[in-house]
């Protein structure tokens, strides 16, 4: 499955507008990434699909990527598999459904027989914690069946990754991307051949504490909520991976007091929200019908790129046509600005 132009064109727009989104994406340990084999990326899921954009762009390797069934359907297919994803299915999708991922697994054994890479996120499901939660043993099942499938030459290694989202709701908040050191799965093929099943156990424990490496807040303490409102604050996001994760286990939590909501900086937002009104309650209305966290800062990413870029281009056009292509600029430029002021005064 040789990647689609599409998935190039959108690969590389979408590390740039990422990288203006979030203000800065922090990269550690991509230099660990192997070249010489086949790899599977297991990142935490926490950000919805702003999960599987983050990796996709900022790896160097061309990435497929396994996901949710349910989102497939006569008219999404055709663009999801130009993107280089594929369907898995679950119980939820319904039982008979199961025995499509035959196929599809097929198709991953293929892949990585061709050293190309795979995302699976081995939660399972997707939440807005910090926190690592129980593995599913799907993971574990692929990437051990994928090794006894493919030819031993080729080596196969599981990438543990941390995705370490500052905030989120807000845009300009930093994300943090660790990639742990590669596990390479021929070490457990005695013992998978002995017994799968503990083949499967003992891979999915390995790549848990692998994965618990790669978060800045790995477990749900008794004071995780404190503990996460202190680290994940902005003033904090000048820090490194390190410098955090040692503050999260170390330190103790300090309180955060609410933010004071300054009368005078309400009127400047509201003031600068002008030059870019129509964009703006047209994201506000979409974000008053997502009910899921995990999904706010995804489809705040996606329909906010789509309406503010739209409305860019509008004004960029009308300036063009009625004045000059010097003003349309200008036009253009301005509310781009005024756009990234107001949301910075929003953040602090």
């Amino acid at each position: 499955m040789d990647s689609h132009w599409l998935y190039y064109i959108v690969k590389y727009l979408s590390r740039w507008w990422v990288s203006v989104f979030f203000g800065g994406v922090k990269l550690y340990g991509n230099e660990k990434i192997p070249k010489d084999g086949a790899v599977f990326f297991t990142p935490n899921h926490q950000g919805a699909f702003m999960d599987a954009v983050l990796i996709g762009s900022f790896v160097t390797r061309s990435v497929s990527f396994l996901t949710r069934a349910d989102v497939f359907n006569k008219w999404s297919r055709p663009i999801l598999n130009a993107l280089n994803m594929m369907p898995i299915y679950r119980i939820r999708d319904g039982i008979g459904s199961l025995s499509q991922n035959d196929a599809v697994f097929e198709t991953c054994y293929d892949l990585l027989s061709k050293k190309r890479s795979i995302l699976i996120f081995p939660e399972g499901n997707h939440s807005a914690d910090h926190f690592l939660r129980p593995l599913s043993k799907g993971t574990a099942r692929l990437a051990l069946d994928a090794r006894d499938r493919v030819d031993e030459k080729t080596k196969i290694y599981i990438i543990p990754t941390g995705i370490n989202y500052f905030s989120h709701r807000f845009p300009l908040s930093k994300v943090h991307i660790k990639f742990g050191e590669p596990i390479e799965l021929s070490q457990y093929m005695d013992l998978y051949h002995e017994h799968k099943q503990k083949g499967y156990n003992q891979l999915k424990k390995d790549l848990s504490g692998a994965m618990r490496k790669t978060l800045i807040l790995p477990d749900k303490t008794e004071d995780y909520d404190q503990r996460k409102k202190w680290i994940f604050q902005p003033k904090h996001e000048i820090l490194s991976f390190d410098e955090l994760k040692e503050k999260a286990a170390n330190d103790a939590p300090e309180e955060v007091k609410p933010r004071k909501k300054n009368a005078l900086i309400k009127l400047i937002v509201g003031f600068l929200s002008i030059f870019n009104i129509l964009p703006l309650l047209g994201l506000k209305k979409i974000l008053k019908g997502v009910k899921d966290p995990a999904f706010y800062i995804s489809i705040k990413y996606l329909a906010g790129a789509f309406l503010h870029i739209l409305w860019w281009s509008l004004i960029f056009a009308l300036g063009l046509i009625f004045i000059s292509w010097q003003a349309g600029l200008l036009f253009a430029t301005t509310a781009i600005m005024v756009s990234i002021g107001r949301q910075s005064l929003i953040k602090y």
